[in-house]
């Protein structure tokens, strides 16, 4: 099985002032876009981050990455794997 390196992120929500607030030990869904897969979620810090990994993936596969909460999708970021 190949395997790449996905960058770290944060995950926050935006206050709509300016400002924004770390989002402790989320959740995040993993998406597969060019495979049209989904993988396994990961878990950020009690800071919001989630940190660099390595997945079982090939370089330079788009992975997207998606919060849920309460009321439905809140956000997602999408990365190339190298």
């Amino acid at each position: 099985m190949p395997s790449s390196t996905m960058g770290g992120f944060d995950v926050f929500i935006d206050n709509d002032d300016g400002t924004v607030t770390p989002i402790a030990t989320p959740t995040v869904h993993v998406y597969d876009v060019t495979h049209s897969a989904a993988l396994s979620d990961v878990v950020g810090d009690a800071a919001g981050h989630v940190a660099s990994r390595t997945v079982a993936v090939a370089a330079g596969t788009v992975l997207r990455h998606y919060y849920t909460g309460a009321t439905g999708l809140v956000g997602f970021q999408e990365g190339v794997t190298t």
